[in-house]
């Protein structure tokens, strides 16, 4: 299967393009200065920064013409917003324990680079031939994961790990993907994980339609579900997944899908972005936009049950779902969701975004909440 060379940050449908590749935004803030982050002492690790480590990435558009990407990265606090430029043809993925994970490709050789936000510094951890499309690490740091393409002819060479700290053990985990004229060229390919860490899920995305891939990491059992009527991943547990259905905008129906018999259930009917957490009690639970502009949030049960609509935010901000949507993400307590303005994390640091609890509905700026 080949993946057509794509802007990382669109989600699965032509529709999300506008929304999260170019978006041009009213609350964007200062733009840091470019920042070459020097080498990090040691080996390379994860590491245990508190809460509040966050990232942003954004098109570079000079006379029109997309550039390149800016990626901004900042800890706790509201100090030290420090932006990167990367190729055009770039990612970041995390947090990790206040690292993040950046990697970005000149047309010769992919570099990815852990980056210590925390620290200041960074470490080089791979090099490639081929283009690293997208890469994570195991939720304990040990590891890193990636997918590949073959650089000339662009065809998938499949998802691959090796230790973080030894670039010779390499080891193919899943194989390209086969091509299906049901989901057309794929377009997008995401990597993420269930909230326990044993499930990696890797989506496929053609214009409409995902193919979701799943691999438990301890015991090399694996699965796919394969039903055009499923659109982007919003989240995997250790038995199901929750996706949106293959539409070619929000709001969409939420759908949940049984990794063992492969059942297809629908848990809400129209819905906007969502994003998949826990409750106070550990069940997991939806919490989505109820319409096209984000104004009303609900949660609910992924049995369908516990439904209730959340307070309203009065200034408007929306809420941040995953990186593919929000072209941002930051380390937040379990229990917790956040709300930024545009859907997104502004570029000048969280100081307009929000937390709200899942369960008993506090909100607390960005910032003042711990683990």
């Amino acid at each position: 299967m080949v993946e057509l060379v794509w802007f990382r940050r669109a989600g699965p449908g032509i529709a999300a393009i506008g929304a999260v590749v170019l978006v041009a935004s009213t609350t964007v803030g200062a733009r840091p200065a470019s920042w070459q982050p020097p080498q990090c002492d040691g080996m390379p690790r994860i590491g245990s920064a508190p809460v509040g480590t966050w990232y942003r990435i954004d098109a570079t558009i000079v006379d029109g013409v997309r550039s390149g990407q800016r990626l901004t990265v900042a800890g706790p606090g509201t100090a030290a917003v420090r932006g990167l430029d990367l190729d055009p043809e770039s990612f970041a993925s995390g947090p990790f324990a206040g690292t993040v994970l950046a990697g970005t490709d000149d047309g010769a050789t992919s570099r990815l680079s852990l980056i210590d936000v925390g620290a200041g510094c960074a470490w080089s951890i791979d090099r490639s031939d081929d283009v690293v499309r997208r890469a994570t690490l195991t939720p304990d740091g040990s590891t890193l994961i990636e997918f590949r393409v073959d650089r000339m002819s662009r065809a998938d060479r499949g998802v691959w790990r090796r230790p973080l700290v030894d670039r010779g053990a390499v080891e193919r985990i899943l194989p390209p993907i086969g091509p299906d004229e049901r989901f057309g060229p794929t377009w997008l390919t995401e990597l993420s994980w269930s909230d326990d860490g044993t499930l990696l899920a890797v989506e496929s995305c053609g214009e409409v339609a995902c193919r979701i891939r799943w691999l438990d990491v301890r015991t090399g059992v694996s699965g796919a579900v394969s039903d055009p009527t499923l659109g982007g991943l919003v989240g995997i547990t250790s038995d199901r997944l929750v996706a949106h259905g293959a539409c070619r905008g929000l709001p969409c129906p939420l759908r949940s899908v049984a990794l063992v018999h492969g059942g297809i259930s629908t848990i809400v009917p129209s819905a906007g972005k969502a994003v998949l957490t826990r409750d106070a009690r550990g069940r997991h639970v939806l919490v989505y936009e109820r319409d096209a502009d984000g104004s009303s949030v609900a949660s609910i049960g992924l049995d369908g049950s516990a439904g209730r609509v959340l307070p309203a935010d009065r200034a408007g901000r929306r809420l941040i779902a995953g990186p593919a949507w929000a072209a941002s993400a930051a380390e937040v307590p379990a229990g917790w969701i956040a709300f930024g303005p545009d859907g997104r994390l502004p570029i000048a640091g969280p100081v307009g975004a929000l937390l709200r609890h899942v369960s008993d509905d506090r909100v607390v700026p960005f910032y003042e909440v711990q683990r």
